[in-house]
């Protein structure tokens, strides 16, 4: 079925005077936030953060937090930190000094809406400066931050890492591998963004797939597909175990999943609702190779195909989640048409 090229950019911006342009990104690891609060590391509103901010989670062989958290007052804040997250934390208040840093980025529009209990967790994009972004929490009152923490922290983690995708999708694609994109659209009908970074690695027509890859160490972004008549569900695990396993198998040189590690569970990807597969792959017919994929089954209802987009790391005493967040960023630019 004849298809058409969608590309998106993934420039998003929330907040009035962000810069649109992207130069050089701050300095610093997109993995670490500094808090800002009055009383720094004695902050009671640091003791309540962190837990959010530092959530554990699993790679199968390992748990890994997806940012480490500095503290410091707002005292010490300087006007450009090189920091690529910042949280601020504190009341709306303006005798305090984060206070008064928290209403000088929020403006008189967002302190009304704090004041009203429209808003208590704003975003600023590109803001102290480029590539950097502030998040604030804040309140009108003690007791009312307090409750506006334990709603909203669980939530905190996924907004960083939200930001954290889409600055890192613009910096990889300010230079993208167009020719590779429109073959790609031209040969097999999905569209995809592909970064400088990755390199057309495999292009096969048994089992129909490609795969792009960046060392070191090991990144793999594969795409794949099968006829399918239905929208996954939850309930086809054994199907999606199998599709997988078949595919790995013939292009992955005899990769093998351990199905007892095998999770999955719904999830959105880019604009797709999807059956999210995770666990841990490994090879025997290559020493000590193995490591963390995660899978994303994606139903084309017109073509009645169902895509996979699969994210593979073999990064053996490194941290796997900055590997994994910079392959979803990437893997979220697939479109079907």
């Amino acid at each position: 079925m004849k298809r058409t090229l969608l590309i998106v950019t993934g420039l998003f911006v929330l907040g009035g005077s962000a810069c649109r342009e992207i130069a050089l990104p701050p300095a610093g690891s997109y993995s670490e936030v500094l808090v800002v609060t009055e009383k720094g590391d004695r902050s009671e509103w640091l003791a309540l953060l962190k837990p959010y901010l530092e959530a554990e989670h699993s790679y199968v062989t390992s748990t890994e937090t997806a940012f480490r958290v500095t503290s410091i007052r707002a005292a010490d804040l300087e006007d450009f930190p090189t920091y690529k997250n910042v949280l601020l934390c504190g009341v709306m208040d303006s005798g305090s000094r984060v206070g008064q840093k928290i209403m000088e980025l929020i403006g008189p529009e967002g302190m009304e809406r704090v004041a009203l209990g429209k808003a208590a967790v704003l975003k600023r994009e590109n803001l102290p400066s480029p590539g950097q972004m502030t998040l604030i929490v804040t309140a009108p009152d003690v007791g009312a931050l307090a409750e506006v923490i334990a709603e909203r922290g669980p939530q905190l983690e996924y907004i960083l890492e939200q930001s954290c995708r889409e600055r890192l999708r613009r910096v990889m694609l300010a230079h993208p591998n167009r020719k590779a994109m429109d073959e790609l659209t031209r040969k097999y009908g999905f569209a995809i963004e592909v970064p400088y970074l990755y390199r057309l690695f495999s292009d096969e027509d048994n089992p129909p797939g490609v795969e792009f890859l960046r060392e070191e160490p090991t990144r793999s972004l594969g795409i794949f597909w099968a006829d399918w008549e239905r929208q996954p569900s939850l309930w086809d695990y054994s199907d999606l175990y199998d599709m997988r396993a078949h595919y790995v198998w013939e292009r992955y040189s005899h990769d093998k999943m351990e199905r007892e590690r095998v999770r999955y569970k719904w999830v959105k990807f880019g604009p797709y609702g999807a059956v999210k597969m995770y666990g841990y792959w490994y090879n025997d017919d290559a020493t000590a190779a193995g490591g963390y994929f995660e899978t994303y089954f994606i139903w084309d209802e017109e073509s009645e195909l169902l895509w996979a987009v699969d994210l593979l790391t073999f990064a053996p005493g490194r941290d796997k989640h900055p590997l994994v967040r910079e392959l979803r960023a990437f893997g979220e630019t697939f479109r079907y048409n």
